[in-house]
């Protein structure tokens, strides 16, 4: 089994863990430490998640130009760009390192009116611990991407397995002697010194990584420039998205509207990780071909292919969670959460366009015309915050989830698929086409799914929950088989089933 799909399948297993952990991991810390602690942690949580943008996209401009030295087999080169970006890790470390200290002298007032005195005082405790996390994380950003760019997916994703099984059993072990949100904040800190340590030493030992400035290329530096700020554009954005409603919600409402938001958070976050798993392993090969000028018609299919991949799993839990969701909820988190469903839905179905559309992101990142993704998620963006604001006022988390749901259908939806079409010149007519025809099936799933849960099977409890989400699951399976998948998929399953000796 070659690295891509074995990063594919060790993407899936984190994601099961991280379903399953959380499924576990979030009512403990919930009983340990009670929701306005946990709440707490999620709001310095999302405050802090602003000082990860502060890689400026070199992430990703590493992987795009290393790959492409690497495809053309230039070693001066991969040294070259090790050598200038270790130094850019470096200036952006030191940046992140005083506007946190900024921000930490501003955390009273900002927060002044909506929490305690004590709540304060910890808030700045955790405040402190996240940012030395975050500089670990920069530091050392750079080896990642190395990792990345090489396509070593086995260690890459079994770094993040470890981390996942590891974090909660000792934050549990943790809160049995020192029930807090700083407790959660400090163990996750330490296990990330020690596994960025360890890629660090992959590179050096494994890789035999070399990082030497040979040469100054201004037309290299230009491109590289072009790209890394074009993708912190994004990332910051990414921000506006996903953590600035909760600090709305966390300044107009206080601590227990974020960890209501919290919830619907982790779930979508979960439900974006289904789509990136694919995708996410795929930028160094679509830069190789690039790079080899292959011909548009190839990078369509493998758009194309990746997208109805994504959209068979991402319809499953769409329509699952708009069947069992509310139960899960309730399962999962108890009473009190019960807008957490909402919220979900008003964001997972507009960014579910997309997410069976993010290989397009890894396109344009290929082809350095990632700027034009940059301008419009800013619109898009800013949109999104001039509506949160009055929206989350009147109407809480939900106004704040039909804020982002709105924003991501104009941009990400309609905008991109017209510069999709017109400017990189995919099959976009085709890609719509072919998903619509999936999607009649998924909605004679829906259909049978909820009429079921709502008429023939109305039991509640983790048993009958379990039953019917497995019921569902395999209905679904076997409907999007027969009925949806072409030729080419249904024999692929047929070779994945031979290969387990599965008769």
């Amino acid at each position: 089994m070659n690295q891509r799909k074995l990063g594919i399948l060790l993407s899936y297993l984190n994601i099961a863990l991280h379903a399953v952990i959380g499924f576990l991991y979030v009512p403990i810390l919930l009983h340990f430490i009670g929701k306005s602690e946990y709440g707490l942690y999620q709001l310095m949580g999302s405050l802090i998640a602003y000082f990860s943008i502060m890689d400026f996209g070199l992430s990703a401009a590493v992987i795009r130009f290393y790959a492409k030295y690497r495809a053309l087999k230039d070693s001066i080169g991969m040294e070259n760009i090790l050598a200038i970006s270790v130094r850019g890790y470096g200036a952006v470390t030191v940046l992140a390192l005083a506007i946190g200290f900024i921000c930490y002298g501003f955390l009273d007032v900002i927060f002044a009116g909506s929490m305690t005195v004590s709540e304060v005082a910890e808030a700045k405790q955790i405040f402190l611990l996240l940012l030395f996390n975050i500089v670990i994380t920069l530091s050392t950003m750079v080896f990642r991407s190395v990792i990345n760019a090489h396509e070593r997916f086995f260690f890459l994703k079994g770094m993040e397995t470890i981390q996942l099984v590891l974090q909660p059993v000792l934050v549990v072990l943790v809160l049995q002697r020192h029930p807090s949100a700083f407790s959660v904040a400090a163990v996750q800190t330490v296990l990330n010194l020690v596994l960025s340590g360890a890629r660090v030493y992959y590179c050096f030992h494994d890789l035999h990584v070399k990082i030497h400035f040979h040469y100054w290329n201004h037309e290299l530096f230009s491109e590289f420039k072009k790209l890394a700020l074009s993708v912190f554009a994004v990332s910051l954005i990414d921000q506006v998205f996903w953590k600035t409603n909760q600090i709305i919600l966390g300044i107009i409402s206080g601590t227990a509207a974020v960890a209501v938001y919290s919830i619907a958070s982790l779930i979508y976050m979960n439900y974006m990780a289904l789509s990136t798993a694919i995708s996410g392993v795929y930028l160094p090969h679509v830069t190789g071909m690039v790079a080899r000028k292959e011909p548009i018609s190839n990078l369509s299919e493998l758009f194309i292919q990746i997208g109805r991949w994504q959209y068979y799993l991402l319809a499953l839990v769409a329509t699952g969670f708009i069947i069992f969701g509310k139960q899960f909820i309730s399962l999962w988190a108890g009473p009190g959460f019960e807008d957490s469903y909402i919220i979900t839905l008003l964001i997972i179905l507009p960014f579910t366009v997309d997410l069976i559309q993010n290989i397009g992101l890894a396109i344009m990142q290929a082809m350095n015309r990632y700027d034009f993704r940059a301008r419009i998620y800013f619109l898009t963006g800013v949109l999104n915050l001039l509506l949160a604001i009055p929206l989350g006022i009147k109407y809480g988390g939900i106004g704040c989830a039909v804020a982002t749901g709105i924003s991501m259908i104009v941009g990400n939806g309609f905008i991109m698929n017209w510069y999709y079409a017109k400017e990189i010149h995919l099959a976009i007519a085709s890609f719509w086409r072919q998903i619509g025809r999936i999607s009649l099936v998924t909605g004679v799933c829906l259909v049978i799914g909820y009429a079921a849960n709502m008429y023939l099977l109305p039991q509640r409890g983790i048993g009958p929950f379990v039953l019917k989400t497995a019921m569902y699951t395999a209905l679904y399976m076997v409907m999007i088989y027969v009925f949806a998948m072409n030729r080419t998929e249904r024999e692929k399953i047929q070779a994945t089933f031979r290969k387990l000796h599965i008769h």
